[in-house]
């Protein structure tokens, strides 16, 4: 008789399984399940690739801001680039912002090449909401979160 081990599949293909069944549902449904995003969206930021979110938000002396976060970590190495562009009529400025970012609970903190500092919660369903320097929500941008668009890892 003989004995068959079963194999356990690592973390890294859980976490590629939990996102290839969360872009397979996206495709059926026009939209991943928030609690599967979520998972995929905090599993994302403690592995080594980049994680992107995009939003957009009221502007008071422009037509909005449309705003793209792309967080990436190789290693100890975790680097942010914010891309946002101010849109006026038929043209638009944009504005590149990049730095570190650290983790703190549910908060993220970027803390830009250029001494900014931007602090962010991670809610729940995997969207990053704008928060003031101690984590305390802002009132105005309550209703604009950026949403999780992407995530990719590297080996």
């Amino acid at each position: 008789m003989s004995v068959v081990a079963a194999r356990v599949p690592s973390d890294r293909v859980l976490r590629l399984c939990a996102w290839s069944l969360a872009a397979m549902l996206a495709g059926c449904h026009g939209h991943p399940p928030a609690q599967a995003t979520a998972t995929a969206a905090q599993a994302r930021l403690d592995v080594d690739g980049e994680i992107q979110w995009r939003g957009a938000w009221p502007c008071a002396d422009c037509d909005g801001i449309d705003a793209q976060l792309v967080l990436r970590r190789a290693g100890d190495r975790k680097r942010y680039s914010l891309a946002e562009t101010y849109r006026t009529g038929d043209e638009g400025a944009r504005f590149v912002e990049t730095g570190s970012w650290q983790r703190e609970g549910s908060l993220l903190r970027l803390r830009g090449d250029g001494a900014s500092t931007r602090v962010y919660a991670l809610l729940a369903d995997g969207r990053l909401q704008a928060r003031g320097a101690h984590g305390e929500p802002l009132p105005d941008i309550v209703d604009a979160p950026m949403l999780p668009v992407s995530a990719t890892e590297t080996r």
